[in-house]
């Protein structure tokens, strides 16, 4: 289902334009503009995000909860742990915490080749060289043969 949610968000032409815009143990995007400007999510709703149990390994996409995350106060967060909406995340790294932490991330992709990890690694190393965001100017969503 994650997959089929964020592919249609690609498919809309709304992450056109935005960026990776975090790049620590993650590169994260959503539904930003290196400008910090917000698009709307043309599906205008959050999903349920905890269908894969897959473990968030390097190259493993997954669905941050950053979409419904509120604030409660002196820099808390709280969110229904199931939640998620256009906000994904790469890992960089293996990161076991994050198979457990507010209910686990779901992973709903792989990046399955040392090329695209490249392209990655390079959006990473970007991000940390000039503490800005990294444009996306075109989205695409491709299936592995395997």
């Amino acid at each position: 289902w994650a997959l089929r949610y964020i592919s249609k968000i690609v498919a809309a032409k709304a992450y056109d334009g935005c960026s990776f815009y975090r790049s620590d143990f993650v590169i994260q995007m959503g539904l930003s503009t290196v400008n910090g400007k917000t698009v709307k999510n043309p599906l205008g709703k959050s999903l349920s995000v905890n269908e894969s149990k897959l473990p968030n390994t390097r190259g493993a996409v997954a669905i941050a909860h950053w979409d419904c995350v509120k604030s409660c106060g002196s820099g808390c967060r709280v969110h229904a742990p199931d939640c998620g909406g256009s906000e994904f995340f790469i890992n960089l790294k293996r990161n076991a915490h994050l198979d457990k932490t507010w209910g686990g991330y779901c992973v709903f992709a792989v990046v399955d080749d040392d090329k695209s990890m490249e392209v990655v690694d390079a959006i990473a190393k970007k991000i940390i060289a000039t503490k800005k965001s990294v444009l996306i100017k075109k989205a695409i969503v491709e299936e592995s043969a395997q």
